[in-house]
């Protein structure tokens, strides 16, 4: 492990607790044991072993840290660090609605990242790739959108392309809990504090998809039932 590396670890698990805190998941003293703990030495053992053997057990804490490789919007790799407590239920399966422009490029990557983000939370993904083009495909996109426990849309390249914000209309009107994924690149037509949506602006997928894992907990116990 180098310092890179090490440096990523305590930056990330930093990062999480304390979005956990912000949220009202974990109380003060928990986050402030947590943080203590990344300054001790069996924090950069675990560091170590985790960039070694990708999966780690943290039995003093109740944790299981899994390292997975996302991907940037240019295809690139970056890192990221699932973490499991030991001690939740298992969720019930979810269905998911996703919209994004059908490009080979979004799929690669984005897809990716959503199956490997999603996973832990048994989420099945229906796609949505399909340019509406007649009045039997927008028909289709509602019926997913309605049998969907909530729905993701990423506005990246959708400049001429309306699919997206039409899909999210469809969730604004019927109040299907919704995240939007809202590219610096694109206008951001839809407001951040609908109360059942949730707009992340971002710039990179290494920053989106960081900020949207922190956030999913809150997400899920404020929307899903």
């Amino acid at each position: 492990m180098n310092r890179h590396e090490w440096a990523f670890f305590k930056d990330f698990l930093d990062g999480f607790w304390e979005s956990y805190f912000l949220q009202h998941q974990i109380s003060s003293a928990t986050h402030d044991r947590f943080h203590l703990w990344l300054e001790e030495p069996a924090a950069r053992h675990y560091a170590e072993r985790l960039f070694s053997e990708r999966v780690v057990t943290i039995p003093k804490h109740h944790l299981r840290l899994r390292l997975k490789e996302l991907r940037e919007m240019d295809g690139r790799s970056f890192s990221h660090i699932e973490v499991f407590l030991l001690r939740t239920k298992r969720h019930r399966r979810l269905k998911c609605f996703v919209g994004h422009r059908f490009l080979p490029e979004i799929e690669r990557t984005l897809r990716w990242n959503l199956r490997q983000i999603l996973e832990p939370y048994n989420v099945e993904l229906n796609w949505s790739g399909r340019d509406i083009r007649s009045v039997q495909i927008l028909e289709d996109i509602d019926r997913g959108i309605r049998a969907a426990d909530f729905c993701i849309f990423d506005n990246r390249t959708t400049q001429g392309k309306p699919n997206v914000y039409i899909e999210a209309g469809i969730c604004y009107a019927i109040r299907k809990p919704f995240i939007l994924f809202d590219n610096e690149q694109s206008p951001s037509p839809i407001p951040s504090d609908l109360g059942f949506a949730l707009a992340l602006r971002y710039r990179t997928y290494r920053q989106l998809f960081r900020e949207f894992y922190y956030r999913l907990p809150v997400f899920f116990k404020t929307n899903i039932r």
